[in-house]
């Protein structure tokens, strides 16, 4: 009983063996899909590289043409070096009552302050900066007077005592 129990085990590890083996030489679905799909990503790859290599149409009817990279790489590079950008000049930030609003009537255009401007005066040109009045004494906002019948925008709070 010894020995046919014995038998019956290497049999069933000879089969485990050779089914181990076989398994080895038989292509299951994921290699299969594997090597499919690493045939499409270099037949994928080839066309890109020869779409990006050379001269080709893009639209005939339009006249678009596609250019190698690296011909286009050196055009933008070359244009680049031609259009260097200037330095920023200074930042100057606006305050939300110097910025223009919409209920200072039709017959008045936005002034520096906040102020309205009747239309016979004209804001001064000093690229965005406000100039500072003549004759106007410390105490009272900027600006021309403006006539009552048109509506006004109340100037920006100021604080009394602190220096800018």
């Amino acid at each position: 009983m010894i020995i046919t129990g014995l038998v019956m085990i290497l049999l069933f590890l000879g089969l485990v063996i050779l089914l181990v083996a076989q398994r080895e030489h038989v292509q299951t679905y994921d290699e299969t899909r594997k090597e499919h799909r690493l045939k499409n990503l270099a037949d994928l790859n080839g066309e890109n590289e020869k779409v990006l290599a050379q001269y080709h149409w893009v639209d005939k009817a339009k006249g678009v043409v596609g250019i190698p990279i690296d011909r286009a790489m050196n055009l933008v590079l070359t244009e680049l070096q031609a259009n260097r950008p200037h330095p920023a000049g200074p930042i100057t930030s606006t305050s939300p009552a110097a910025s223009p609003s919409p209920a200072a009537g039709a017959g008045a255009t936005p002034a520096v302050g906040g102020q309205p401007q009747s239309q016979g005066q004209q804001a001064p040109a000093t690229g965005g900066q406000p100039a500072a009045p003549a004759s106007s004494p410390a105490g009272t906002p900027p600006g021309p007077a403006v006539p009552s019948n048109q509506p006004t925008a109340s100037p920006a709070p100021q604080s009394s005592g602190a220096k800018p």
